[in-house]
């Protein structure tokens, strides 16, 4: 039998606070964090998910080559 992955939508509601500090502390440790939900869940899921300050810190580190330095803007990862 093949396995089958379902896309699944992503309800921010329906985290657990738990899940929600997952979900950051995972992002401030590995940026792409932020970028691969922005692909898979789109732009204004990240800004609710993860703030929009962060979101757009990222984005702006991400264009200035900083991507990778261990800077996150959530203190130390």
């Amino acid at each position: 039998m093949e396995n089958v992955v379902v896309d699944q939508e992503l309800v921010l509601e329906d985290l657990t606070r738990e899940q929600v500090l997952d979900w950051r502390t995972r992002a401030a440790k590995d940026h792409q964090v932020v970028f691969d939900h922005i692909d898979r869940y789109g732009e204004t899921s990240a800004q609710r998910l993860f703030t929009g300050e962060f979101v757009a810190k990222v984005q702006r580190m991400s264009r200035l080559g900083h991507l990778n330095l261990g800077y996150t803007p959530w203190g130390s990862a």
